[in-house]
């Protein structure tokens, strides 16, 4: 009886709260994935400042089966080169706007992600292609 009891509880939680992130402050940071799934990270202050399309193009000709994380609060004239660049080569995105989501200039604007781990050791854009500078 005890344990039917925990089970209900535990199912009005998740009804009432919705199901439990696992290691949410990071995907709060990494609008709503996992770090080690990230290929490319670009900033607030970098989307605003550069155009970034160059450096997810030459990724994108070698595997184009990554998806698109956008932060909502990016300017739409910014999201939209990101959303014609996903149309290009016919990859899923999403525009992700939560109150977890952060605006700062280091927090991500636009996330270039896969399904399964990826462990990369830098996912910054300018470490990356210091070029776009």
């Amino acid at each position: 009886m005890q344990n039917e009891q925990a089970d209900l509880d535990k199912r009005l939680q998740n009804a009432v709260f919705g199901l439990p992130l696992l290691k949410p402050d990071e995907q709060h940071r990494c609008l709503g994935t996992f770090s080690e799934r990230i290929e490319l990270r670009i900033s607030f202050a970098e989307a605003l400042r550069y155009d970034c399309t160059q450096a997810l193009h030459a990724i994108l000709k070698t595997d184009a089966t990554y998806q698109l994380l956008l932060n909502g609060q990016l300017d739409m004239d910014i999201m939209g080169r990101y959303i014609r660049l996903a149309n290009q080569y016919d990859m899923l995105f999403a525009i992700k706007n939560s109150q977890y989501y952060h605006t700062d200039p280091d927090s991500a604007a636009v996330i270039l992600c896969a399904d399964h781990a990826l462990n990369r050791d830098e996912v910054d854009v300018l470490a990356r292609y210091p070029k776009l500078k």
